[in-house]
C-alpha cells in the first residue's frame, strides 16, 4: 500500500491533477487528488471556478499559527495552489484516491475517499504531520454534495505508509473555501441565511443561480466564522470587484493569511455584484491543540441551486366564452426555494391574443387571468424572466398551457308581457271585443264588469238605509258588491300575431240594456308572457246605451 501511495503521489506531483467524477445526476461532482472540489449541472456550467473542467478552485485548507506548532508548519497554510487561487506555496501531498462506491440512494450514496497529508516533501523521513481523509458523498437527485474531512495528527505515530514527524501538538484553523460561479457567471452578490443550519454563498439574479455552503449538523462542529466577498484580494487588479463593502478584503487573501491567532474570516457578507467567493472556518483546535493520534472531523455541504421548471396549474382548462381563465404559475429553484418578486412574462394566442407580465409573490406564485371573448383554442407561453429583460433567455424556465373556449349558450330572452292594442269595440247588446298584438307568446284574459246597481231590479237604496263596506252598496236592504262580473274569456297569444277576444254580456246586462238602460262597462285586459314575469294589465271603460224593445 505504501509503495502504491508513494507512486500515486509522485505521479500527481509530476503532472496536472486529474479528478475523479462521481456517477449520478443531475449534479455532477468531481474531486481531485488534493481535495479540489467541483460540481456542475448540464447546460449550466461549473459551480466553482473555472467554468470548464473537473478540477475546481474549492476545497479544504489548514492554517497553522507559529505558537505551539512544529517549526515546519508554523506560519503556513496548506492546501493547493489552484488554477486561479488561492495560490498557496505550501501544498498538500497526495496519498491515495479510491474507487467510487455506492448506488446513489440515500441509504447507499455514491462515495469517494481521497487522502492527502501535511508533510515536508523535501525531507526523506520524519516529514508527515497530519493525514486528511476526504470522504465525498452524493445522492442522486440532490442539488448538493457532502464532504467530510477527517484530520488526524500523525506525529509520533507509527502509521503504515507514512514517515511521521516527532510527536507534537497541532494548532490550526480548519478552512473550507471556494471561488464561486453562478450559472456560468463569475459575478454574484453575497447571501447569508441564518439557519438553524447556516448557509452562505453568492447569488446571480440574472441567472437565478445560488452557489455556496451549508453548515452540517452535529457531530460536525459549528462554523467559527464565515465570509462572502471578492474572490482574491481587495483592491483586485483586474477590476472585477470595483465596489466592495469596507470589510471585504477578499476570500483567497483571507485564506492565505490564515496563520494568525485572529479569525480567518470576519463574518462579512458583501452585497455588491462582484466576482465572488465564499469561505468558512472552524477554530475548535486553535485553542485546544490536536494531540498525536487524535482526530478532528469537519463536514460541509456544497450546494448549487438552479432554476427548476415552472409549475403551472392547470396545464389545460376549458371555459365558455365570457368566463375568466386563471393560470397559477409557481417559480422555484431545485431545492424548492421560491423566486419571489420576479417577473413572469406571458403571451397568449391565437384565439384571444393577450400578453404582459406579472410579479411572483413571496411564495413564488403569480396569477395570470383573462376573459375569453371568442371560441377556439388559446396557448399561453409563460417564462420566468430572471434577468428582467422581457425577452426569454435559454436559462429562463418556461411552460405552455392550453385554454379551450366553447361558444357561449344563447342568452334566453327576458320575460316581456307587453302588447299593442289595435282596437276596442262594444255593441248595443253589451258584447266587448278587444284586438291586440302581444310581444311574446303567453296567455290573455279579458274580464268585463258592470256596476251592480245597473243590473239590479230595485236599484240602489238610500245610503242611510244601511251602512256597507267601501266596496259595497246597499240594494234592497242588503250590502252588495259595487261591481258584478258580466263575462270573462281567456285565450293563448302568439308573439307578433293579432288576437281578438270577445266577452259576451251576462243575461242581466242584456236585460238591463233591453230596457233602455245605460251600462258603464269596464274591461280589464291582462296578458302574461309564457317566460314568466309580471302580467301587463290595462283597463278600458266603455259606455253602452241600451235600446228598449217595442212589441207590435
Amino acid at each position: 500500500m505504501l509503495a502504491a501511495s508513494l507512486l500515486l503521489a509522485t505521479a500527481i506531483c509530476g503532472s496536472a491533477a486529474v479528478a475523479v467524477t462521481l456517477p449520478g445526476g443531475p449534479l455532477s461532482v468531481s474531486i481531485a487528488p488534493l481535495g479540489q472540489c467541483q460540481s456542475s449541472y448540464p447546460d449550466t456550467g461549473n459551480n466553482f471556478y473555472p467554468a470548464r473542467g473537473a478540477v475546481g478552485d474549492c476545497g479544504f485548507f489548514m492554517g497553522f499559527p507559529d505558537a505551539g506548532n512544529p517549526t515546519f508548519v508554523q506560519k503556513k497554510v496548506f492546501g493547493f495552489q489552484g488554477i486561479q487561487g488561492p495560490g498557496l506555496t505550501s501544498q498538500y501531498t497526495a496519498v491515495d484516491q479510491g474507487a467510487v462506491t455506492g448506488t446513489g440512494t440515500p441509504e447507499d450514496p455514491y462515495q469517494l475517499v481521497t487522502t492527502f497529508k501535511v508533510s515536508d516533501p523535501a525531507k526523506a523521513e520524519n516529514n508527515d504531520y497530519a493525514l486528511i481523509e476526504d470522504t465525498t458523498r452524493y445522492v442522486n437527485g440532490e442539488p448538493q454534495f457532502t464532504s467530510t474531512f477527517d484530520v488526524e495528527n500523525v506525529t509520533g505515530e507509527s502509521v503504515p505508509g507514512l514517515s511521521t514527524a516527532p510527536s507534537a501538538l497541532l494548532r490550526f484553523h480548519a478552512i473550507y473555501a471556494g471561488d464561486l460561479l453562478t450559472g456560468e457567471s463569475d459575478f454574484g452578490t453575497g447571501v447569508f441565511l441564518a439557519g438553524p443550519l447556516r448557509e452562505i454563498g453568492g447569488a446571480n439574479e440574472a441567472t437565478g443561480v445560488f452557489g455556496g455552503f451549508v453548515e452540517a449538523p452535529p457531530p460536525s462542529p459549528p462554523w467559527s466564522d464565515y465570509q462572502a466577498g471578492c474572490w482574491d484580494v481587495v483592491p483586485e487588479a483586474e477590476g472585477r470587484c470595483p465596489t466592495t463593502s469596507p470589510s471585504d478584503g477578499g476570500i483567497w487573501a483571507a485564506v492565505r493569511a490564515g496563520t494568525g491567532e485572529a479569525p480567518v474570516f470576519n463574518d462579512d457578507i458583501d452585497p455588491n455584484p462582484i466576482d465572488n467567493a465564499a469561505g468558512v472556518s472552524w477554530d475548535d483546535h486553535l485553542n485546544r491543540a490536536l494531540k498525536p493520534g487524535e482526530h478532528a472531523i469537519y463536514t460541509i455541504v456544497s450546494r448549487a441551486r438552479i432554476p427548476s421548471g415552472l409549475t403551472i396549474q392547470p396545464a389545460t382548462q376549458t371555459h365558455t366564452v365570457g368566463q375568466t381563465a386563471t393560470i397559477l404559475v409557481t417559480a422555484s429553484d431545485n431545492t424548492g426555494a421560491p423566486y419571489a418578486n420576479r417577473p413572469v412574462v406571458y403571451s397568449i394566442g391565437a384565439t384571444n391574443p393577450k400578453s404582459g407580465s406579472v410579479l411572483t409573490n413571496s411564495s413564488g406564485v403569480a396569477a395570470i387571468s383573462y376573459v375569453g371573448t371568442a371560441a377556439g383554442l388559446d396557448t399561453a407561453q409563460v417564462f420566468l424572466d430572471l434577468a428582467a429583460t422581457g425577452v426569454r433567455a435559454n436559462r429562463d424556465p418556461s411552460f405552455a398551457a392550453k385554454i379551450a373556449w366553447a361558444p357561449a349558450a344563447p342568452t334566453p330572452p327576458s320575460p316581456n308581457s307587453g302588447y299593442r292594442v289595435q282596437s276596442i269595440h262594444a255593441n248595443s247588446h253589451g258584447a266587448i271585443t278587444i284586438a291586440f298584438v302581444p310581444v311574446q307568446n303567453g296567455t290573455a284574459t279579458v274580464e268585463v264588469t258592470v256596476p251592480t246597481a245597473t243590473i239590479s231590479r230595485h236599484g240602489a237604496a238610500a245610503v242611510k238605509q244601511r251602512k256597507c263596506r267601501r266596496a259595497q252598496i246597499p240594494i234592497k236592504g242588503r250590502c252588495r258588491p259595487r261591481t258584478t262580473v258580466s263575462g270573462k274569456v281567456s285565450a293563448s297569444g302568439r308573439a307578433g300575431v293579432a288576437i281578438r277576444l270577445t266577452v259576451k254580456p251576462s243575461s242581466k246586462v242584456k236585460k238591463a240594456l233591453s230596457k233602455g238602460r245605460t251600462a258603464q262597462l269596464t274591461a280589464k285586459l291582462s296578458y302574461k308572457s309564457r317566460l314568466g314575469g309580471k302580467a301587463t294589465v290595462r283597463v278600458f271603460h266603455v259606455k253602452v246605451r241600451g235600446t228598449r224593445k217595442h212589441h207590435g
